[in-house]
Parts: C-alpha cells; sequence; structure tokens
C-alpha cells in the first residue's frame, strides 16, 4: 500500500515538478533549429515547423495570463519574451545542458527566455494539459526575475520561488492538497529552511513541490497575496511583513494543512 501510495504521489507531484536551471548559454544545434514562427502582444515563440500548430494555443494562454501576473507584481517588461518549444525531451535537456534528466524536467527560463517541451509530445509523465500549464509557471519565474529587478545577492527561497510560480499557474487542486495533508499526518515535514536548501532532485524526493505550493496557498489564503508580493520582493524581511517569526508561520502552516486548531 505505502509503494501504491508513494507511486500517486510521484505520478501527480510530476504534473508540478519543474527545474528552473541556470544555463550559461543557449546555443547549438538544438536552438539554432527552431526558428521564430509566430509573435503575439507580449511574445515571440520559436519552434520547428510541427510544432506551429500549437503555438496559438500557448500564446492565449500566456496573453490571458499576462495582464494579471504582471499587474499583481507591479511590473512592465518593455520587450518581448523569447518562447522556445522544442520537438521532444531530448533535445529540450540537450538545450539545458542536462542530457540525463528524467522526464519530468519540461520547462526552464532564464532571464527574458522561456523554454519547454511541446505539448504535442509531452512525454511519459506529462500531458498536454500540464503543459499548457507549464508555460504559465515559467512565465511567472521571468515575471518574479523582473518584479525583483535581477537581485542576486538577495536569493529567493526555492519554496517560495517554486510554489509562487505553481499557485499562478494553476497547478494545484485537491488531490495535491490531500498528498500533503496525508505526508504532514503521516511524519514531520521538512522545514523551510531545509526546502530552500535542498537541491532540485531532493527538492523532488521530498515533495517539495507540492508543499510549496501549499504554503503559498498557506500565505494567500491567511495573509492575502499583497503581503506574498512583498515576501517575493523583500524576502529578507518576512517578520517585519507578517509580523512573526518563520518558524511561527510554519507552525501555522501545518496547522492550516492538517486542519488542526491554532494554539
Amino acid at each position: 500500500m505505502k509503494m501504491k501510495i508513494r507511486l500517486v504521489v510521484l505520478k501527480t507531484l510530476s504534473i508540478v515538478f519543474l527545474v528552473c536551471l541556470t544555463i550559461s548559454k543557449l546555443v547549438g544545434q538544438n536552438i539554432d533549429s527552431l526558428n521564430l514562427a509566430k509573435e503575439s502582444q507580449h511574445f515571440a515563440f520559436y519552434s520547428t515547423r510541427g510544432d506551429i500548430e500549437v503555438l496559438d494555443s500557448l500564446a492565449i494562454t500566456l496573453e490571458n495570463n499576462y495582464s494579471r501576473i504582471t499587474n499583481r507584481l507591479g511590473i512592465q517588461i518593455g520587450n518581448k519574451i523569447n518562447v522556445r518549444v522544442f520537438p521532444n525531451l531530448a533535445s529540450f535537456h540537450a538545450a539545458i545542458h542536462y542530457p540525463d534528466a528524467p522526464d519530468w524536467v519540461v520547462g526552464s527560463s532564464i532571464d527574458d527566455e522561456l523554454l519547454m517541451v511541446t505539448p504535442l509530445n509531452p512525454g511519459s509523465y506529462h500531458t498536454y494539459k500540464s503543459l499548457v500549464q507549464v508555460v504559465v509557471h515559467e512565465f511567472v519565474h521571468i515575471a518574479v526575475y523582473y518584479a525583483r529587478g535581477g537581485k542576486g545577492s538577495t536569493p529567493l527561497s526555492r519554496w517560495l520561488s517554486e510554489g509562487y510560480a505553481q499557485y499562478e499557474a494553476g497547478q494545484i487542486n485537491e488531490n495535491i492538497r490531500k498528498i500533503v495533508k496525508t505526508s504532514l499526518t503521516d511524519k514531520t515535514p521538512p522545514t523551510w529552511t531545509q526546502l530552500d536548501s535542498a537541491s532540485a532532485m531532493e527538492f523532488g524526493k521530498m515533495n517539495g513541490y507540492g508543499l510549496s505550493v501549499m504554503i503559498v496557498d498557506f500565505l494567500i489564503s491567511t495573509y492575502g497575496m499583497d503581503r506574498l508580493v512583498l515576501l517575493i520582493k523583500n524576502p529578507e524581511n518576512i517578520e517585519i511583513i507578517y509580523g512573526l517569526t518563520e518558524s511561527t508561520l510554519e507552525k501555522q502552516w501545518i496547522q492550516y494543512v492538517t486542519h488542526e486548531k491554532r494554539e
């Protein structure tokens, strides 16, 4: 039974399991083989000829979410965001210099470049629908980059970065809520600090994506979106923004997820 539950968890969280990698330089056959195939108001799409038919759907999805996300973060992006759509997992993984990446690694972003696997060929873990969510998820990472003014000295917590991107992309559902609730009931969860310090692979193995979106869901539901945006822009001021220590917020989060009464 435990093995069955574990497989369900992995399959469910693979829908939101994305890796934002630092890409040194996007060059080579995989990038050069993608041609400018479509432009919308805020995005330029690069793909092979075989993926042109999916670009309208990606453009509509991004444009429908663009103003909501940029207005919420209080930003303006002066240039068009490049969206590079790769025809298969192998070409995408080669482009991000991670040829041995597992199949759930389907999207990445750096500055104003968004890279993803085509929804027409999503691989073994994802679906067309989840890849359409991926494009919003990765755009959120780009928008956060602009909202933070490219800050590097004060890095954003992994749980906050991934949790917010999932929240805005609609990558949270009742199944994920139940899985996270069960995990918090069965064992002591990793602390927010442990989530932040984990490597990308460790983060996934500890159910980091599901936990993170539930942390963000708790903060927004309890304290509002405005405070979360302040936290994204100034994560070092978490105690000032919420008037509580991080450890107290963590305890409140566990109570929120498990429906325990607060002390």
